[in-house]
């Protein structure tokens, strides 16, 4: 195994501006309201797929966080007896 270069292991200015990733930010950012509002995190799996359409290689995160956000939020609120959708 070779020890990482100076590029290798380090972000680029590339990597904050690459295509989709506004897209990306947008699928967390909704993934995390689903926390509380549960269909929020499909709006999130549409970011998320709409940065897989431009090319971002890490769309299946954001598709995986924002599911798993659907489920955990509409558990939390069968827990506190508020029903799935506000």
């Amino acid at each position: 195994m070779t020890p990482p270069g100076p590029i290798q292991g380090r972000r680029l200015f590339g990597d904050l501006t690459a295509p989709g990733r506004s897209s990306f930010d947008w699928a967390i950012l909704c993934a995390t309201v689903a926390l509380v509002i549960p269909a929020c995190g499909f709006v999130g799996v549409y970011f998320a797929d709409r940065s897989r359409r431009k090319g971002y290689g890490r769309w299946k995160a954001a598709a995986a966080m924002s599911l798993w956000c659907v489920l955990v939020g509409i558990i939390v609120r069968g827990f506190f007896h508020l029903g799935v959708f506000p």
